[in-house]
């Protein structure tokens, strides 16, 4: 298999190696402070790479509306509903419900789009609901690490996940017209991200910063190895991995790299093992390989 191909591995792998590192610096920072830091520090980076690359064009200022509306709602949502989510159910199962993104983006399409919904793709999207529930349902079985635990409502932590996938399943649709029209992917990323930037900057200054967690560590007290922390979520997660992704769907056969990328729920298993030092359950594994297997099913088909 070529390398451009495999790049939807690396991109899966970069995506659950940043979930991985997210759970301790969420509890410090603050789910909002956390995602404003990491977003502002993406932005900064896509902006220079697309600067001094020279690929901002006119097709990415002709779609500026909808992909800036792209980022609001996949980006600035949808991240921060996301890793909310991480931190209310921890990764495993945040990242399950996650993967309902391929199947949101499918009813999506059918309500706004008015593309037709095929008995294969209802079969693919029943698999994905299947898998979601055994994991919830069965996932954490004699599981005691701290990831495992629910704080506050498992239904509250399970709404945030969904509106995660819902926000990145609507923000893929407003920038697909974009890409179409032959704008640079990485220039779209990097504006969907800054626009994404700048709405967490005003959130997190007029309103959050006032109203951090209980448990959030003060500014002052925050160090170094905390913010290095988040960088590397930054740069791994939506730097590289998105950077890598696109660059894989640019060069390879789309709906493989696409299909690849959609593995970290299995991925993210055997490093929740490395790291916690405890065996995930068979309702676990069981769950991810079935959402896997839908997604994998929606995207090449």
């Amino acid at each position: 298999m070529p390398f451009a191909e495999l790049s939807g591995l690396v991109a899966a792998l970069c995506w659950t190696i940043s979930s991985l590192l997210a759970p301790k610096l969420i509890q410090r920072f603050g789910t909002m402070r956390f995602n404003t830091f990491r977003i502002v520090t993406a932005s900064a980076i896509l902006l220079f790479i697309s600067v001094i690359t020279h690929r901002f064009d006119p097709s990415l200022w002709a779609h500026k509306n909808s992909i800036m509306l792209s980022g609001i709602l996949g980006i600035f949502l949808g991240d921060t509903c996301l890793f909310s989510a991480v931190h209310r159910l921890g990764p495993r199962r945040a990242g399950i419900l996650f993967a309902t993104n391929a199947p949101i983006a499918i009813l999506l399409s059918w309500l706004f789009l008015n593309e037709s919904l095929t008995l294969w793709q209802l079969f693919a999207c029943a698999l994905v609901l299947i898998g979601v529930v055994i994991a919830i349902l069965f996932g954490k079985r004699q599981q005691t690490h701290d990831w495992e635990q629910t704080k506050g409502r498992l239904s509250v932590g399970i709404l945030m996940a969904l509106g995660g996938a819902l926000g990145q399943a609507s923000g893929a649709l407003l920038s697909k017209p974009a890409l179409l029209d032959g704008a640079d992917p990485i220039a779209v990323s990097a504006l969907r991200v800054s626009t994404a930037a700048i709405a967490l900057i005003l959130a997190y200054g007029l309103y959050y910063r006032h109203h951090l967690p209980v448990s959030a560590t003060p500014f002052q007290n925050l160090t170094s190895k905390d913010f290095m922390g988040l960088a590397t979520i930054a740069v791994v997660g939506m730097v590289i991995g998105m950077s890598v992704l696109v660059w894989g769907i640019g060069h390879a056969d789309v709906g493989l790299v696409t299909t690849l990328s959609a593995t970290v729920p299995v991925l993210i298993l055997p490093g929740l093992w490395i790291t916690t030092r405890q065996r995930p359950s068979g309702g676990a594994w069981l769950g991810a390989s079935l959402v896997v297997m839908g997604a994998a099913l929606i995207i090449l088909h």
